[in-house]
């Protein structure tokens, strides 16, 4: 049976997947009640002390900069304390709030780019596209000078699949700001997302060659090597990848796609360690956990397999692919054919991408089982069959049991083994015309 995975390819470097937050250390957000706060203090301070506590992130801090920002909300004349707000509800995973928050903002300026970005970015973290990528558009409307919210709009475009509006809307913004490299990189993303990779190769490469500095970027070196990569030339693309973790060792995407190269040459002993690290830095990634199962698989270790595909179907219970990965698991190395049989159906019934091939998989399973079975029957008998010889045997080989009877050739005592008694000889017929002294029968022969 073949020995297939299907490996969620995780976003590439610069397009991580939107997912909803997990407050931080996966605990509720820290109560801002109680909070005392001495509104004595003027504003800007109050702002300022919140800004930092926004920038340290722990729970603790989070809440005390909500708290501070509260305070100082009814100063608010510009929208910076509103924006703050929203920025640490953000960060607390309270995504209600946020958007109230940047709402208040653009409703007082609707050129407040950030204010725009930050509304669109609360809506990926919802699972809203539509609503992130409406934001994103009416706010360059409004904002059109704000890079950051035209390369989130290029992105947006991209993730819905309209690489064509992507482009364009790519090439428009570097029209006015040609030293982007944000827009550089998402332009590339956009070539990638129509499978171009000569183009998209073309604007990487470019954008090292007309920003300063852009060389060195972690971000450009990784989509570079992905794109020889996916063009087939593994040594270029694990040049680039490698540089792109010299640069910055903590660029998920970079594990990760180095990591796809190491296992395409079934090299599992030095893809474990990068999807770790992947999954340590990214724990809430479910393509990650997926991709670091079927590693885990490739150095043996079966139960570190199950448990990774089982965190990636909690992380994306929407997700079919770990069931599929599962069903390998379990039909091809641990011989449970009804439960990769029952991961199959279930992945099917998900309407998973590959069904046709999961499918074939059942069929196959299938065979396999009976196959098993029939072998197994066959051993079972064999053994059966052995151990009623062995019985016999053993049985004909036991001692006569001893009563007192001589043995049948008048001997001794012997070895044991009982000698049966020669047949008597067959009495001669009557001679009807002799006399009682008639011919003596021969002589019996001997033993």
């Amino acid at each position: 049976m073949r020995r297939l995975a299907l490996i969620l390819a995780v976003g590439l470097a610069g397009c991580p997947h939107a997912r909803q937050p997990v407050p931080i250390g996966g605990e509720a957000p820290v109560p801002t009640t109680g909070i005392q706060i001495d509104t004595s203090v003027p504003v800007q301070d109050r702002v300022d002390e919140a800004a930092d506590l926004i920038e340290r992130g722990t729970p603790n801090d989070l809440a005390r900069a909500v708290a501070l920002l509260e305070s100082a909300v009814g100063d608010d004349r510009n929208g910076i304390v509103r924006f703050d707000l929203g920025l640490a509800y953000q960060r607390r995973g309270e995504l209600r709030e946020a958007q109230k928050q940047y709402q208040s903002v653009i409703a007082v300026d609707p050129s407040n780019g950030a204010a725009w970005l930050g509304l669109g970015r609360v809506h990926e973290l919802e699972g809203d596209s539509r609503a992130a990528l409406s934001a994103y558009q009416t706010g360059v409307t409004n904002a059109p000078d704000n890079i950051d919210l035209r390369v989130a709009q290029v992105n947006a475009l991209r993730r819905a699949g309209q690489a064509d509006e992507a482009i364009a809307a790519a090439r428009d913004a570097l029209s006015t700001n040609a030293k982007s490299l944000a827009l550089y990189n998402a332009l590339g993303l956009a070539y990638l997302e129509k499978r171009n990779l000569v183009l998209a190769r073309f604007v990487f490469q470019k954008a090292t060659q007309e920003i300063e500095g852009a060389e060195n970027n972690a971000v450009l070196q990784a989509n570079i090597g992905w794109t020889y990569y996916l063009d087939d030339d593994k040594p270029a693309a694990t040049e680039h990848l490698q540089k792109a973790l010299e640069l910055d060792p903590e660029l998920v995407p970079a594990l990760v796609q180095l990591a796809r190269v190491y296992m395409d040459d079934h090299d599992y002993e030095d893809t474990v360690p990068l999807l770790e690290r992947a999954a340590t830095l990214d724990p809430n990634n479910a393509d990650v956990q997926l991709t670091l199962g079927v590693a885990y698989r490739g150095v043996g270790r079966l139960d570190d397999a199950q448990a990774a595909y089982d965190r990636a179907m909690k992380l994306a219970p929407d997700d079919p692919a770990p069931l599929f990965n599962m069903g390998v698991l379990e039909g091809d190395y641990r011989k449970d054919y009804n439960g990769a049989i029952a991961s199959f159906q279930k992945y099917i019934a998900a309407n998973g991408q590959e069904k046709a091939l999961a499918q074939e998989y059942v069929d196959a399973v299938e065979r396999e089982k009976t196959d098993a079975e029939k072998k197994a029957k066959a051993e079972a008998e064999r053994k059966a069959r052995a151990e009623e010889r062995a019985r016999k045997e053993a049985m004909a080989n036991e001692p006569a049991p001893d009563d007192g009877a001589m043995p049948a050739d008048g001997g001794g005592e012997g070895d044991g083994d009982a000698v049966p008694p020669e047949p008597a000889p067959e009495a001669p017929p009557e001679d009807p015309g002799g006399d009682d002294g008639g011919s003596a029968p021969p002589p019996e022969e001997q033993p």
